[in-house]
């Protein structure tokens, strides 16, 4: 092994002056770090100041066309067969012919409607005759009472006043007539009587006279007999089948009336119910040449058409020829382009502060760096469930101005402008510490950075109020960290 010997004054000399030096890089590096550390720091300071911003709800939507103008079947079938339909996607102007059904079954109904319709309406001229006849054969009827009552009433009349009275006086006079014929023979018997006595007649004569007498007494009791039965019955006997006669006669006047009536009334019931089944027959009619007429389907506003997806057997899919489609279904669109909306989701911490008619800046990525404006439409009152915890509530927000290169089915950026702040103290919502539920911003104090609790206010998209804890002309850290 060999040994080594001292070393040379030179490399002494070398050794004690690198030592020397180390150091002295050492502190060399701190300085040069020390002033690039400063300057980095001095460039994430900002100065506490006051600003105007505004609060807004930013999201991610689709372009979509205002409005849709759906095709549906008008035909009040499930017989409208699809034969004929306009290429998808063709531009189509407003009346122009887009799908066709067939026509074979409408016009088979029509047949049948037309000819249900004509005999409806001879249903309702046989009925109109037949009442007619009905009115005029009642007319009659009651016209024949009319004059039976009428007659009744002469015959009561002439039995009150004119028969029966002359009938008494005729009774009275036969009386009066059958007394003076039994006081004649009373007087002719006391004359003969005379005679008698003197001889100038025989007694055979005086006879005949006695027996005229009693035949005058008995023709004056029956003559009061006649005129007491008279007056006791045959007189209001008199009276009363007048009385019978007249009642028997308003009687029949009130049910033939009442029965003439009922028979008009039932022939007046048969002519309405004809006439709304010649009016129901009408409007099947009408519907059935509405239906002819509807096998024609027209566009009805400018567009592009496009196929709607049906549901079937095997799931969905979208209309072709052979379809058969029910009434009201929706088998074609055409979007109206000339108004656009953009189609979004607000989220649910948002939706209370959007309403319609608020502003809002659209951004579609197509043109980027350009901005559309528009306003909130609409914000539905319903969300659409996409979790257990989110939810998101649909909004229209509807394009103003320009709108000719965008296209339906863009995406876009939506800004919906609720609130602007203005002069308010603000800082960079990046400076913010969240610890704990309590808010920090990081300061420069006495050469190092200090944390100091603030009160935050509104929160926008870069900026956010400072209600308490700083001042205007404070400087921050730009990055809370």
């Amino acid at each position: 092994m060999m040994r080594r010997g001292p070393l040379p004054p030179a490399a002494k000399y070398f050794l004690f002056g690198l030592l020397l030096l180390l150091p002295l890089g050492w502190l060399a590096i701190r300085l040069l770090a020390g002033g690039e550390w400063r300057k980095a720091e001095q460039a994430s300071l900002v100065t506490v100041t006051r600003r105007s911003f505004a609060l807004d709800v930013l999201e991610r939507g689709v372009v979509q066309p205002a409005k849709i103008a759906p095709i549906s079947s008008p035909i009040s079938s499930n017989q409208a067969k699809i034969v004929w339909l306009i290429k998808e996607g063709t531009l189509v102007r407003k009346g122009l012919l887009v799908a066709r059904f067939d026509t074979k079954p409408f016009m088979d109904s029509l047949l049948k409607a037309e000819q249900a319709y004509a005999d409806a309406q001879a249903h309702f001229l046989a009925a109109e005759k037949m009442l007619i006849l009905q009115r005029e054969e009642e007319a009659g009827k009651i016209g024949d009472a009319e004059r039976r009552l009428e007659i009744a009433r002469i015959q009561a009349e002439n039995t009150r006043k004119g028969a029966g009275p002359l009938k008494r006086i005729t009774l009275e006079q036969k009386l009066n007539q059958d007394l003076r014929n039994l006081s004649i023979s009373e007087g002719d018997l006391d004359d003969l009587a005379d005679l008698l006595a003197k001889g100038h007649v025989s007694p055979r004569e005086r006879d005949k006279a006695g027996d005229r007498v009693d035949t005058a007494r008995e023709q004056v009791t029956v003559a009061r007999a006649e005129l007491d039965n008279f007056d006791t019955y045959s007189w209001p006997k008199m009276l009363r089948e007048a009385e019978l006669l007249m009642n028997g006669a308003e009687s029949d006047l009130t049910r033939v009336r009442r029965t003439a009536d009922l028979l008009i009334q039932n022939r007046a019931a048969e002519v309405e119910k004809n006439r709304r089944l010649v009016e129901n027959r009408f409007r099947e009619l009408e519907r059935a040449r509405v239906d002819v007429a509807n096998c024609d389907i027209y566009a009805p506003i400018d567009g592009l058409l496009l196929y709607a997806e049906l549901p079937r057997d095997s799931g969905r899919r979208k209309v072709q020829i052979g379809d058969s489609v029910w009434v009201g279904q929706t088998f074609l669109q055409v979007p109206d382009t000339t108004e656009l909306v953009a189609e979004i989701q607000i989220r649910e911490v948002d939706v209370a502060k959007v309403a319609s008619g608020m502003p809002a800046i659209l951004e579609v990525d197509a043109f980027p760096g350009q901005l559309f404006r528009g306003v909130v439409e609409s914000v539905a009152s319903l969300a659409r469930q996409e979790s257990d915890s989110l939810r998101r509530f649909p909004a229209r927000l509807r394009f103003v101005g320009d709108t000719g290169r965008i296209h339906v089915g863009m995406s876009v950026t939506a800004r919906i402008v609720y609130a602007e702040l203005a002069e308010v103290v603000a800082i960079p919502i990046s400076s913010v510490i969240y610890r704990q539920g309590k808010t920090f911003v990081r300061a420069p104090r006495e050469e190092k950075a200090t944390e100091i609790e603030v009160e935050l206010g509104a929160r926008g998209r870069l900026w956010v109020e400072v209600l308490e804890g700083l001042v205007d002309g404070e400087t921050i850290f730009r990055e809370g960290g």
